[in-house]
């Protein structure tokens, strides 16, 4: 479904010119725009589209289509002419949807990690180097929309991939398609049902390695979920301090 409007960030990278300039050009009047409760603009499509006109075949203005670094799984990139080799399919990288088969490089080969196309380190593997390409990809499971605002409008850089869900519902709809590395939980749906999301998160084979935080004002209520999270961080935080605390996390981990 087309988007009836974009943040500053999502307009700027559709019109090729920096942040600043589309903020720039809304305090001006150059664009319209309007402002949400927590005090973001937000640029509509059709203001968007009057901006940098593509005439289609009917003549019409076609908006072109904000697209994320496509992700790969290890069998598909090494796939010959697009067919998964058999021995692919015998390792439980694959049959495991391992989001990153490197991450399984130290369980014992016995138990069906056959490490096929492994040579020397991991960082040498050309896959490794192109899923470290991509940036982090984080969903963000929260009701608060200004924290999502926030959030969405501090992310202008490829590093770190921002989706974001206000329910269970839209959260496994987001992980069909999304398949984070990392999942934050606002702790603001309360003990019982931020336990309840966690172990349906931890418990979803469709991201069997991603990594759970949750994030509240007191850490104390990690200890309704300890067994389903890797961390904690405090509200409120920025996008630079999130994208700070999991490259920490995550550098810690392939070490």
């Amino acid at each position: 479904m087309a988007k009836d409007y974009f943040t500053t960030t999502e307009a700027a990278r559709l019109l090729s010119v920096s942040s600043d300039t589309v903020l720039k050009w809304v305090r001006a009047g150059k664009i319209s725009s309007y402002r949400t409760p927590g005090g973001h603009s937000r640029i509509p499509r059709d203001a968007v589209a009057t901006m940098l006109p593509v005439a289609g075949s009917n003549g019409a203005t076609v908006l072109p289509q904000l697209t994320e670094p496509e992700y790969q799984y290890c069998w598909n990139f090494y796939a010959s002419e697009g067919k998964i080799g058999d021995d692919c399919r015998n390792c439980v990288a694959y049959k495991s949807r391992a989001h990153r088969c490197y991450e399984m490089r130290d369980i014992p080969e016995q138990f069906g990690t056959l490490k096929l196309h492994c040579h020397a380190s991991c960082t040498s593997c050309e896959y490794y180097k192109l899923m470290q390409g991509r940036g982090t990809s984080t969903l963000i499971v929260s009701r608060n929309r200004r924290l999502a605002d926030t959030l969405q409008d501090e992310a202008n850089d490829r590093d770190l991939i921002l989706r974001f869900a206000s329910s269970e519902y839209e959260c496994g709809a987001i992980i069909d398609k999304f398949r984070p590395d990392y999942v934050v939980v606002d702790c603001s749906f309360g003990a019982s049902r931020t336990r309840d999301i966690c172990r349906h998160l931890s418990s979803d084979e469709r991201i069997p390695f991603t990594r759970i935080f949750l994030t509240s004002r007191n850490a104390d209520i990690r200890d309704c979920c300890d067994g389903e999270i890797f961390g904690w961080i405090k509200k409120p935080f920025t996008f630079t301090q999130l994208k700070d605390c999991l490259s920490h996390r995550r550098a810690a981990v392939e070490q």
